[in-house]
């Protein structure tokens, strides 16, 4: 009887309200993120020519977003399901899950963001 009393209570259970614009922050920033680091790697690319390194990580990135729209198209559902859903994991567990990812994100970002413009630095002639 344990399982199915924990269920309805999920199900009955009303959702902090700052968990849901947290998590829709998150994904719209994991976007953003995602969309840098292939705007910037396809940059480098055009610099460097393409090699395997670069055509990696612009895959590795564009399935990336596969898993941040996932994240978006769940948060979509209607309340009560994705208090059920969040709820079964746990509301802090389901948040700072999205911000480590939204940290890895960040620091893909950056550090490809960082190799363009030392890429573009080099490349430019000197006057």
């Amino acid at each position: 009887m344990g399982p199915w009393r924990n269920e309805s209570e999920a199900i009955g259970r009303v959702l902090d309200p700052i968990v849901l614009p947290t998590l829709y922050f998150i994904a719209v920033l994991e976007l953003i993120f995602q969309a840098g680091v292939v705007f910037y790697a396809y940059k480098v690319t055009r610099i460097t020519g393409s090699f395997r390194a670069w055509t990696m990580i612009i895959a590795f990135s564009l399935l990336t977003i596969q898993s941040v729209v996932g994240l978006v198209l769940t948060l979509s559902l209607p309340t009560d399901q994705i208090a059920s859903l969040i709820s079964s994991v746990g509301e802090t567990t389901t948040v700072l899950t999205s911000m480590v990812t939204a940290v890895a994100g960040a620091l893909l970002f950056l550090g490809v963001f960082g190799l363009a413009k030392r890429f573009e630095s080099q490349a430019k002639p000197l006057a």
